[in-house]
């Protein structure tokens, strides 16, 4: 049971588990979770820098020290990158390679939604597991980047697992211990030294301030938190110093010198209202459903210990991204996890008319995006209608598709289930939440199945790459290059096992082979002495233009 003195009894929650709400709860979790997860090539950006450091962890690179292209790689620790290589190893080959790879992030989102369930539980009480996670899916910011491969999975995964640990240590003292020591050691494996000023302040101010977080073991919590993160914290650095120490003269600074010199901690490009701002619609409707319960709870909301909790996890988190990283969507994702839980709390409370706001609201967005995905499917299957046609014929020229049953009937299911929930429910806060995360899953699942094969052309870049490795003399030797982004290094690397000399490192650097990744904005001369061997671009992308030059023949 849930800490009884956290639990507010006079909150009337619905979350009855019944066998059908079961079933049809794990059907929109894994509806949501799965789809994405496989049947496309890695996309720009960080699947590309994902999948290029796997490659070559699986093709003879080092495990403790992860490179891109053959250079190293310090943005990240490799915690993501290991299991997404062992997940490959253990493929056999079955399915391809980043496929495979893609899998870790539907097991790091899995383990996010068994901490945001658990914080959910001992905040609130045992009938609100569904309903947290129903609000954290149906965020607009969290859909795409969950489908990604991206360290950013691992790092929300550790962080929900520290959100978790505080207030499950009060009745449970080793569990809560070790699940929050484990979280902040996923966390640091993942985004490095961030973890340290991110999740360090709440776990010390959280028991300070507020007493009803405060272990009744306070010893014993810390032992076991410091327990399950050490591991976590010393062995990897050690490995990589005795086994690769001119990598970690590299790795050094980064994981050391922010305790050594405090102003790195502040980024130099750091922007402290960007995501405040940004969650406005990253965090829909999480946040504006957490503004809504303290707007309508009043004073006995606001002093109640989850309240006070998350306010002040939430408050920390937007200074110190806010100073400590540069601004990037992937970086807001932690934000997500106290709006979640605020309205978790309250959505029962909540007004009638606005949850019947929220309810329409999501019935008509996600009811004309649904039927514009239809119309658009129809429209690429039998040429009509005309004006759609024309539309994606200039978005993506010569682009064709055929139908397939699979995805078709699975697509149709669930647009019949939603519908289904919105006609054979009463009104209530929790049906305005439901239609909102079902709608937004079946949307989802049409862009993921129906319309997979339109997005994979226009976002793969699998056809540049074995275009390029035709146009390559079979024993090309060297080939410098200018211009070419992570992703596409990375993608180069995997596809053609390429890696590029780069003229950005060492300008005097002599090949007799040119490959130019060229704005369209900016158009590539070519410069005398050299001429045009092969050129390409992704269908529809006016942006990226790729050219093989080679020495003319004096």
């Amino acid at each position: 049971m849930a800490s009884g003195s956290l639990i507010d009894r006079t909150l009337n929650f619905d979350g009855t588990a019944t066998p059908l709400k079961i079933v049809l709860f794990l059907l929109i979790c894994l509806a949501w979770l799965l789809p994405g997860l496989t049947g496309h090539t890695p996309w720009k950006y960080d699947e590309a820098v994902s999948q290029g450091i796997i490659h070559g962890m699986l093709n003879g690179g080092s495990w403790l020290s992860p490179t891109l292209a053959g250079e190293p790689y310090l943005a990240h620790p490799p915690l993501y990158y290991w299991l997404a290589a062992i997940l490959v190893r253990l493929s056999f080959h079955l399915v391809p390679p980043h496929d495979a790879a893609r899998l870790a992030s539907g097991l790091f989102m899995a383990g996010t939604f068994t901490g945001i369930a658990l914080a959910a539980r001992h905040l609130y009480g045992p009938r609100t597991l569904r309903l947290a996670i129903l609000i954290f899916i149906g965020s607009v910011g969290l859909v795409i980047r969950a489908h990604e491969m991206s360290t950013d999975l691992s790092w929300l995964m550790g962080v929900s697992w520290v959100v978790a640990a505080l207030p499950m240590g009060r009745t449970q003292t080793v569990r809560g211990g070790l699940m929050g020591g484990i979280g902040f050691g996923v966390a640091f494996l993942s985004q490095g030294t961030l973890a340290f000023p991110l999740l360090l302040p709440l776990l010390i101010l959280a028991p300070a301030l507020i007493h009803e977080f405060r272990p009744p073991q306070t010893g014993g919590f810390t032992l076991f938190w410091a327990m399950g993160a050490i591991p976590f914290l010393v062995i990897w650095p050690i490995l990589l110093a005795l086994d690769h120490p001119a990598t970690y003269a590299l790795w050094k600074p980064l994981l050391f010198g922010p305790f050594l010199h405090p102003e790195t901690w502040l980024a130099t490009d750091a922007s402290p209202l960007y995501y405040l701002a940004v969650s406005s619609w990253f965090a829909w409707p999480a946040a504006p459903l957490a503004l809504g319960v303290l707007w309508t709870g009043g004073k006995r909301t606001w002093e109640k210990p989850q309240t006070r909790f998350l306010l002040l996890m939430l408050g920390l988190w937007l200074i110190v991204l806010g100073l400590c990283t540069s601004p990037r969507e992937g970086n807001a994702l932690p934000l997500l996890l106290p709006f979640t839980l605020l309205a978790t709390g309250g959505l029962d409370g909540l007004r009638r008319g606005a949850t019947s706001a929220l309810d329409w609201f999501g019935m008509l967005t996600f009811g004309l995006l649904t039927t514009l995905l239809w119309l658009g499917w129809i429209a690429q299957i039998t040429g009509w209608p005309v004006g759609i046609v024309r539309y994606l014929d200039a978005q993506l020229p010569d682009f064709h598709t055929h139908f397939q049953a699979l995805p078709f009937a699975f697509s149709l299911f669930l647009t019949l289930l939603w519908a289904f929930t919105i006609f054979h429910s009463h009104p209530s806060p929790r049906r305005a939440l439901i239609n909102w995360s079902v709608g937004m899953t079946v949307s989802w699942m049409l862009v993921m199945s129906l319309w997979l094969p339109y997005v994979e052309a226009s976002r793969s870049y699998e056809g540049v790459m074995l275009s390029l490795g035709r146009a390559l003399p079979r024993a090309h030797g060297c080939v410098m290059s200018t211009g070419l982004g992570e992703p596409q290094r990375g993608l180069l690397d995997d596809a053609l096992d390429l890696q590029t000399e780069r003229r950005e490192l060492d300008p005097h650097v002599h090949c007799s082979l040119w490959l130019v990744q060229s704005n369209g904005q900016n158009a590539f001369l070519v410069p005398p002495g050299w001429h045009l061997r092969w050129s390409a671009e992704r269908p529809g992308d006016r942006n990226e233009r790729f050219l093989l030059l080679t020495r003319s023949a004096r």
